[in-house]
């Protein structure tokens, strides 16, 4: 019987009553064994669909709802806990907000164990998910050492468990490699392929061709486009962009080696070797020359070590005998944490103000100029609308682009950012793509890691590809900024 929206309205509650709607006179049909995706611009209501659909809307966030929501035929208001808990199954947006253990095999095993599945059947359980996720090599690792992409992972394992009816995912793409990514569509189509019902709600099409059944378009709460898979195939790219839709058909990142000698002043890094206590050496630098400004792509397969050195760069972890430079001068540890500027993957745990436009002027001198460029960035970043809310009520999306808004305040000589795409449409990735290179051009150099292609082909001038402990600058060679400098060489781990 599937799932059911019948003219249902959703408004979150803050403290001085309703908050505007979040979800306005939905009707949505979706029928067992569909894979449907819900897009759309961020904050346009995809993730309070999913809630609403398992019942953390209004029974954990707290809301004012009219209408309904049925799965197989019931109001979700009539199932208890358990009873949604074995029916449906839910990948969060940002997967440690659903782990309960601290290590790999322990959440896989959690549902099951509450569910009173016998030992032997939760075993089978955990080698068959761990074998089509890719989790075998992870098993006894700890929750905490995980990369942001393999913890999404284990998020979908975990999800995958208790061989649920219906399965919802929020922005599953977003920490994921391209390995990992084809490894998502894999088990969507396998899932598609059993009966069960799958609902994601994504801003990335790509890597769901060949697997849906339908695109439901959202916008300010309301359903606007909602077309079968075919249909969306026969689309051209205007009809996308017209939308603020990501391309169904991205492009791939395209780059060659450096072969030219780097200008001195920008920052140089050698003799830097990383390792996690214990455990076998992450990656090595012997001599990495990096621009003085310009946008620096870091890609790599989930785990290779992206964040470590992003943090290494940043002055948050230490490696010993290193030399940092900057513009031709020691930049030591302390300095480099001062001076740098750094939006987190989670960036609401950096996120203090009591407004979105307050959150923008902590730190930064007080003056007219500051609130200047504090409106000039929020006009940019589309947050100008919302510049007297709390930062913790905006979207996953709007919440990013506060972040960034809010390192860019800073005016550092190094900005760096971890998976910024993360929650982003496609209008807000190309402001914010235009964002980067108008602040590489003021004088920044700009790191960036994503596995985000389509953000990366209109962005990178230039990329660290990270694998086999071994990292190699490459000039990128599409794009409308592809190929503009002539770095150096390849570093590798001795």
């Amino acid at each position: 019987m599937g799932i059911e929206f019948q003219q249902f309205r959703v408004a979150y509650l803050g403290d001085d009553g309703p908050l505007p709607p979040a979800l306005e006179g939905i009707d949505l049909l979706i029928p067992d064994g569909q894979t449907v995706l819900l897009t759309g611009p961020s904050g346009c209501g995809k993730t309070t669909a999913l809630r609403s659909i398992n019942g953390l809307v209004p029974g954990f966030h707290e809301a004012q709802t009219r209408g309904g929501v049925l799965v197989d035929g019931s109001p979700v208001a009539q199932y208890t806990t358990a009873e949604l808990a074995s029916r449906v199954g839910y990948v969060f947006q940002d997967p440690r907000s659903e782990f309960f253990t601290f290590d790999v095999r322990s959440e896989l095993a959690f549902p099951c164990e509450n569910a009173g599945i016998e030992p032997a059947e939760i075993t089978r359980r955990i080698d068959e998910t761990a074998a089509a996720v890719g989790l075998e090599h992870l098993l006894g690792r700890g929750l905490a050492r995980l990369s942001s992409g393999e913890k999404q992972k284990v998020a979908i394992g975990a999800a995958l468990m208790m061989r649920p009816r219906i399965l919802l995912f929020d922005e599953p793409s977003a920490n994921l490699d391209t390995e990992a990514l084809a490894m998502l569509t894999g088990v969507i189509g396998s899932l598609r392929a059993r009966g069960v019902t799958v609902v994601v709600a994504d801003h990335r099409l790509g890597y769901l061709d060949g697997v849906l059944d339908r695109v439901v378009v959202m916008d300010h709460g309301r359903v606007v486009t909602d077309l079968g898979a075919d249909d969306i195939a026969a689309r051209d790219a205007q009809w996308f962009t017209d939308r603020g839709l990501r391309r169904l058909h991205p492009p791939a990142l395209e780059s060659r080696p450096c072969t030219g000698p780097i200008p001195d002043g920008g920052l140089h890094i050698a003799s830097a070797r990383f390792a996690h206590p214990g455990h076998d050496v992450l990656w090595s630098i012997d001599d990495l020359h990096l621009p003085a400004r310009g946008v620096v792509g870091v890609t790599g397969a989930n785990g290779c070590g992206k964040t470590t050195l992003v943090r290494f760069v940043l002055g948050l972890l230490a490696c010993r005998g290193a030399r940092v430079r900057l513009g031709g001068s020691d930049w030591p540890r302390r300095r480099r944490t001062r001076q740098c500027a750094y939006v987190m993957q989670d960036v609401e745990y950096q996120l203090l103000g009591e407004s979105v436009r307050a959150e923008l002027l902590i730190g930064p001198e007080p003056g007219e100029r500051t609130r200047r460029r504090a409106d000039e960035l929020l006009a940019r970043m589309g947050l100008d609308a919302l510049a007297g809310q709390h930062p913790l009520t905006l979207s996953g999306g709007q919440k990013q682009r506060v972040g960034i808004a809010l390192a860019c305040m800073k005016q550092a000589p190094v900005i760096c950012l971890d998976e910024p795409t993360s929650g982003l449409d496609a209008a807000a990735m190309r402001a914010l793509s235009g964002l980067l290179r108008q602040v590489a051009e003021e004088g920044a150099l700009v790191l960036v890691i994503t596995h985000d292609t389509e953000f990366a082909a209109e962005t990178f001038d230039h990329v660290i590809r990270i694998g086999d402990r071994r990292m190699r600058l490459e000039a990128v060679t599409c794009g409308p900024h592809g190929g503009t400098r002539q770095p150096s060489t390849e570093r590798r781990h001795p």
